[in-house]
């Protein structure tokens, strides 16, 4: 039964770990991509790709944050 438990929180580690890099990598990505679209687009190097990378920041914050905070209050409550 233990090793099942284990075996369970582990996968669970690994499914947290996956969509953490998801969460992380696409929308930094995604915004990037459009700051450097609309920079190519209207000529302004590098207004947008900074733009973009600011508001893919604030965007994994806000989403780590909601990922992580029921964990978080599991775990104060198991304490």
């Amino acid at each position: 039964m233990t090793s099942k438990k284990h075996s369970a929180k582990t996968w669970y580690a690994f499914s947290l770990a996956w969509q953490l890099g998801f969460l992380i990598t696409l929308p930094i990505g995604g915004f990037l991509f459009l700051g450097f679209a609309l920079d190519g687009f209207l000529g302004t190097t590098p207004l947008f790709i900074v733009a973009g990378l600011l508001v893919g920041i604030v965007v994994d914050i806000y989403t780590v944050y909601h990922l992580l905070s029921p964990l978080m209050e599991h775990e104060e409550h198991h304490d």
